[in-house]
């Protein structure tokens, strides 16, 4: 569906655009749960480990 909406003819064309929107939504979600992690935890506590 969004591959026509865009106008794409090959769901490969899609597909190439839609990891490097994920990857986008992945590096915001890491710097917003880094912020959240800044204001809640101890100061001694080591940072939390990271999914990637």
């Amino acid at each position: 569906m969004i591959g026509k909406l865009l106008g794409h003819t090959k769901i490969q064309t899609t597909a190439r655009y839609a990891h490097l929107a994920m990857d986008s939504v992945r590096e915001a979600a890491v710097e917003v749960s880094d912020s959240i992690a800044a204001d809640i935890l101890p100061d001694d506590m080591p940072p939390p480990r990271r999914w990637r």
